[in-house]
């Protein structure tokens, strides 16, 4: 049973999935977990089995009074900590970065291994879809996104001094930043929605709330009641204030709207990226269709998703984990597969008796008529679109 929520709250009658996992929440937040910051501290020490006993003095203090306190005074305190067990400084310092990481990614997740496995595993997908090729970069997804000869041109004159192959590297750290991009928004949600105390909220099905099939549209992260007296919290997330255009705030609002006056509790309309309101895109439309909702940005937003004054660093702790496990596995580099796009585009300039940029321009430009004049154009069918890619 959800704690501290009304017997006759609608939210006792979400699907059992949903249930178990607000339920879950409640017992995994920190407070519930670890009676006091020495037991905290002993749970960081056996996870990475390193044999020191954790102060008394921690003893009744908060859980907190370790797990929150930032990087860079977790490495001295850790330092500390082994040196006076008669470790050596230089291993000292190397086990006290590895302690004051640990510490954070168990702050943050029930099961910190799960927690960085899940994001290695997302980030390992997206890199595969960085740029390898030179069809990777003359074209996307989409058939008329062309790679443009013209902004080409600018970059190896403007930024690389003549240098071509400097260009076609920018051109590939672009398309990978693009997808980087993407990947990011999706991932802050589903990583925050694993964090001790959040539900990631189901994918939406439609706008209606739907206690069995569609619990809670509108939030990307639920937050059961911590204590006696709190309320539900529905979070709605954006990595930063421009994520949402500005007619989307009234849909978001209302959605919102229609969460707080089902359930009760409070919503939020959560930026993550930024430190100021001023020029939020979206948020004159939330607050129009639902004023009560907290619209927050930055460091205020981290501190109500995480419950933890150094939220941001929990999250980049376990990107930076991630990150690093894919890089060394995957190897991908932009100068070398420049290099390689580089060879390409020579050879086939050579065959055609062109420059690189030359070539790239009639590939860019240069079709049959029937496919760029809408005069003579003819559409492809859905059934001609799917046997194509068949």
């Amino acid at each position: 049973m959800i704690r501290f929520v009304a017997e006759n709250n609608p939210v006792h009658r979400v699907n059992e999935r949903v249930r178990t996992r607000l339920v879950a929440a409640q017992n995994e937040m920190l407070e519930s977990v670890f009676s006091d910051a020495k037991a905290f501290c002993e749970a960081v020490f056996d996870d990475l089995r390193i044999s020191v006993t954790a102060p008394n003095s921690l003893a009744g203090a908060p859980p907190s009074f370790v797990s929150d306190q930032p990087f860079p005074h977790l490495i001295e305190y850790f330092t500390t900590l082994l040196q006076a067990a008669s470790v050596d400084e230089h291993s000292a310092r190397i086990h006290a970065a590895n302690l004051a990481q640990r510490t954070h990614l168990v702050r943050a997740f029930p099961d910190p291994d799960e927690a960085v496995g899940f994001v290695t595993e997302k980030v390992r997908t997206i890199v595969q879809r960085f740029p390898k090729r030179a069809s990777d970069i003359e074209r996307g997804r989409n058939p008329g996104d062309v790679l443009d000869p013209y902004i080409l041109a600018a970059t190896q004159m403007l930024l690389y001094g003549g240098d071509f192959q400097g260009a076609i590297g920018a051109t590939v750290a672009h398309k990978a930043l693009m997808i980087i991009e993407g990947l990011m928004g999706h991932l802050h949600e589903e990583v925050i929605g694993h964090m001790r105390g959040n539900v990631r909220a189901p994918e939406p099905k439609k706008e209606e709330i739907d206690v069995e099939d569609n619990p809670f549209p509108g939030a990307d992260v639920v937050q059961p009641p911590r204590k006696d007296g709190d309320g539900m919290r529905f979070h709605q997330i954006k990595s930063k204030t421009g994520s949402a255009k500005g007619g989307d705030g009234r849909r978001l609002g209302e959605q919102l709207r229609r969460l707080r006056l089902y359930y009760g509790g409070e919503v939020f309309y959560d930026a993550l990226i930024g430190n100021t309101l001023r020029g939020h895109r979206s948020m004159r439309g939330v607050l129009t269709a639902e004023p009560r909702t907290v619209v927050l940005v930055g460091e205020a937003a981290f501190e109500e998703l995480t419950n933890s004054s150094i939220g941001p660093e929990l999250l980049l702790r376990v990107y930076t984990g991630a990150f690093s496990n894919v890089a060394r596995q995957e190897g991908y580099h932009i100068n070398t597969m420049a290099e390689g796009i580089v060879t390409t585009f020579q050879a086939r300039a050579d065959t055609a008796g062109d420059d690189f940029l030359d070539q790239l321009l009639s590939k860019s430009i240069r079709s049959n008529r029937d496919e760029q004049d809408s005069r003579v154009y003819q559409p492809p069918t859905r059934g001609s679109r799917s046997a194509r890619r068949k």
